[in-house]
């Protein structure tokens, strides 16, 4: 197969010549870290205005906080092993993204809790897609290096995401009722077992394939 860009219209995000491997990975790790300081800023903003009415959710966030800085440092670090250059910009598509989910909620004070997860969940789901890419990346082009660092920051995402998956139902049954609202007693054990039967029915259909 020609992979070949004949069309000069057409401009791929690297500009590194054929069989830079290190070049290659460090646009990957560049990107990578890029899109961690840009969840990192509003989910930390966040940490000031979840009351300890939630502290459930409070822990959850202090948490990703915690995990986000360590990415961090550790991608620099290996960026600068590479040689790359830290002050890559963030993909337009990224920033789009996170522009409606946790990039946009550093600057409203009266979101609802079970908002500020619903898009950490968005940020983290695609760090977590990003971090795939770059360990695919990392283990085709034998940088065990690399390899290891985005196996263990996935490591780190995975429970995360599961976490605000599982909480979610909690903080918005708990919003509704300091709203006022009236909620059937049954409504979070009815939540939980529906969830439960889409995710596992999931499962078993994608182990069948």
């Amino acid at each position: 197969m020609n992979t070949t860009n004949s069309d000069t219209s057409l401009r791929y995000d690297s500009t590194e010549p054929a069989g830079d491997e290190k070049h290659t990975l460090a646009t990957y790790v560049s990107d990578m870290l890029a899109l961690e300081r840009h969840i990192a800023q509003p989910v930390a903003q966040q940490q000031n205005a979840v009351t300890a009415n939630y502290g459930t959710a409070s822990a959850l966030i202090d948490r990703i906080v915690s995990v986000g800085q360590s990415h961090i440092a550790e991608l620099e670090a290996r960026l600068k092993e590479l040689g790359g250059n830290a002050n890559h910009p963030l993909k337009t598509a990224w920033a789009g993204l996170l522009g409606a989910g946790a990039a946009a909620v550093g600057g409203v004070r009266k979101t609802k809790v079970s908002k500020y997860l619903r898009d950490d969940h968005t940020a983290l789901s695609l760090a977590s897609i990003s971090y795939t890419m770059l360990y695919t990346a990392a283990v085709g082009l034998g940088d065990t290096a690399t390899a290891a660092l985005a196996k263990r920051h996935l490591r780190d995402i995975a429970p995360l995401i599961m976490e605000i998956s599982d909480g979610i139902p909690t903080v918005v049954l708990q919003e509704l009722r300091d709203d006022g609202e009236s909620l059937r007693g049954e409504a979070a054990e009815t939540v939980k077992e529906a969830l439960d039967d889409i995710w596992h029915t999931a499962s078993r259909q994608t182990q069948n394939r």
